[in-house]
């Protein structure tokens, strides 16, 4: 890579870290992974950073994180389940702390998630969000659809142990 590229993809990090890192924590749920996702699209930026077309580095990012994102949860569904969970049991008082954005997200079947976060946490439009993830607007807009009625139903389900302390 030539040193003037070297420098505007260093400028291009450095402006938009923040919100790539903010991007990768709500598509992932956490901030390990988040950082993992956004380490692992700025290294195949890099690489295509001389043939991007100035004014698209931010949206062929997006693209590559989208991409990885949902590449990374396809594998994780072949992985092998065990009898026992890896962390403890949530208990009825952990209720309140599971209804958060990140908790309720996870819920979610990993396309639903990533267009809710397309939508409304980068403001894209649907025809946008169509040619981020190369997917049909009606697609988009069903996902879209199901995510939002599957998060509403969640957030109507009366708290865990409600029903005890009413009777």
């Amino acid at each position: 890579m030539r040193r003037r590229d070297e420098t505007a993809f260093q400028a291009f990090v450095v402006e938009r870290q923040t919100m790539l890192r903010r991007r990768a924590f709500l598509l992932c749920g956490n901030w390990a992974d988040g950082d993992e996702l956004v380490q692992e699209a700025l290294a195949r930026v890099y690489v295509a950073w001389p043939r991007i077309a100035t004014g698209a580095e931010t949206a062929y990012t997006r693209r590559t994180m989208m991409n990885l994102f949902l590449n990374d949860q396809r594998k994780r569904r072949r992985e092998v389940l065990t009898d026992e969970p890896p962390e403890p049991a949530t208990t009825p008082h952990d209720h309140d702390l599971a209804l958060t954005l990140t908790a309720l997200l996870d819920d979610l079947p990993e396309k639903q998630r990533a267009v809710l976060v397309l939508r409304f946490w980068e403001d894209l439009t649907v025809p946008q969000i169509a040619e981020c993830t190369g997917v049909a607007e009606g697609t988009i807009k069903s996902q879209i659809s199901r995510a939002l009625h599957a998060l509403r139903d969640r957030l109507a389900e009366p708290p865990r142990g409600a029903a005890e302390v009413a009777t």
